[in-house]
């Protein structure tokens, strides 16, 4: 404990001295000790480890004494915003009298709402926008557009615009993991995250006049684990994935990826999926090569959902599997697809874009899922697969693996 100490005092106390701050990133550090825990600081607690900022000194202090360190991966939102997406206020451009709204000005402060371009203090927003489609060409393409009631998603990403009207009455929870802890509040600077819950369970407004998801009567819990720059922390991700399943989602949604697999990222998986959530992630804009999907949809105990366009062709840009053909789901395998080609949904700002990614296909399965919803992960899990429409390549292929899931139409 007094070699520890020490160690501990040298490693805070190296950086003054020399007067010149030290390159840090994030680390998963295996140890219970608290005095450890105090000088170094934690992000976040998990059951064998917590989360820090250490710098490289640190970082061979700590390997010397042989407390178990690994990094904590990077991921990142995999949803791209297609620039024909029309203006929200005026003609696009950011003119002296509109104060929001506009691409490059901020959100409103708190207690304001942006009706007609201005934040308006303490305002009930009004409609002030319309959808091209009340049901975009995905969510008929799988029948949705209604059922999901008594069903929680939890969908972890850049956060929603809580007062989005065609949301808010569906929004039963909103928490930041991208602070130490959890935090309230989901504040979506992005719009990724505000996008994707629209997919899943719009409903429309209450005037129904705006857009509608996959299954408009589930109820969403935003889980803020990714930056208004879209990249996210493993972490943030899975600490957010544990307070999801302690907090009784049925269904977590992850349109994010990366290219290695997070170690607490997949411990979490295992507790909620122990806890019976179905788990949905995309497979990733990497493709086409075959073995190009994204960690954690490459994990075998979650859903990876690639992309298809409205002709139910694949993108180039969708990534590939190592499917081998058994109709068994193993690591790295792409388990479905669904429309995320020009997907129109909500946005942060209150109004509609469209976007395009294995991002916006995931949500559609993540909906369906909740729609179809069985009683269990498992039994709804066998269920996607059963109504499964086999698409692209015959069979259980790289890109579509069991195919496309539709709705039965009753």
């Amino acid at each position: 404990m007094k070699k520890l100490l020490v160690l501990l005092i040298i490693t805070t106390l190296v950086p003054v001295v020399l007067a010149a701050p030290l390159n840090s990133n994030r680390y998963y550090v295996y140890s219970k000790n608290l005095i450890l825990k105090g000088m170094v600081g934690v992000q976040h607690e998990f059951p064998k480890a917590f989360s820090t900022e250490l710098n490289s000194f640190q970082v061979k202090l700590l390997k010397s004494l042989g407390v178990k360190i690994e990094p904590v991966r990077k991921f990142h939102v995999i949803g791209v915003l297609i620039p024909k997406g029309k203006p929200v206020c005026g003609d696009g451009k950011a003119h002296p009298s509109e104060q929001c709204g506009e691409p490059g000005l901020p959100d409103c402060p708190e207690g304001y709402v942006c009706e007609n371009c201005k934040c308006v203090e303490g305002s009930t927003p009004s409609r002030t926008c319309y959808p091209d489609s009340h049901k975009p060409w995905g969510i008929i393409k799988v029948n949705g557009g209604s059922g999901g009631a008594g069903v929680k998603v939890a969908v972890l990403d850049t956060g929603v615009y809580t007062d989005h009207l065609d949301l808010k009455s569906n929004i039963v929870d909103c928490k930041d993991t991208t602070k130490r802890g959890i935090k309230k509040g989901c504040a979506d600077g992005n719009g990724h995250g505000t996008h994707v819950s629209g997919t899943i369970l719009a409903n429309g407004g209450s005037d129904g006049l705006g857009i509608y998801g996959v299954a408009p009567e589930a109820k969403l819990m935003a889980i803020k684990v990714c930056g208004n720059s879209g990249i996210c922390w493993g972490d943030d991700i899975a600490k957010g994935i544990y307070y999801a399943a302690d907090k009784g989602a049925n269904i977590i949604s992850m349109s994010l990826g990366g290219n290695e697999p997070d170690p607490q990222i997949l411990s979490a998986i295992d507790y909620a999926v122990a806890k019976g959530v179905l788990i949905v992630a995309a497979a990733g804009n990497d493709g086409p090569a075959e073995g190009s999907i994204d960690y954690p949809g490459a994990y075998v105990k979650v859903i990876a959902v690639g992309a298809i366009d409205s002709d139910e062709n694949v993108p180039k840009w969708s990534s590939r599997g190592t499917n081998d053909g058994d109709y068994i789901i193993e690591e790295k395998e792409v388990e479905f697809s669904a429309p995320g080609v020009s997907i129109e949904s909500t946005y942060k700002d209150g109004c509609y874009v469209y976007m395009d990614g294995t991002s916006m296909a995931t949500p559609h399965i993540s909906g369906l899922a909740a729609k179809l919803w069985q009683g269990s992960a498992s039994a709804t899990r066998d269920y996607l697969h059963e109504i499964a429409k086999d698409i692209w390549f015959a069979g259980d292929d790289p890109a579509t693996g069991f195919g496309l899931p539709i709705a039965p139409y009753l």
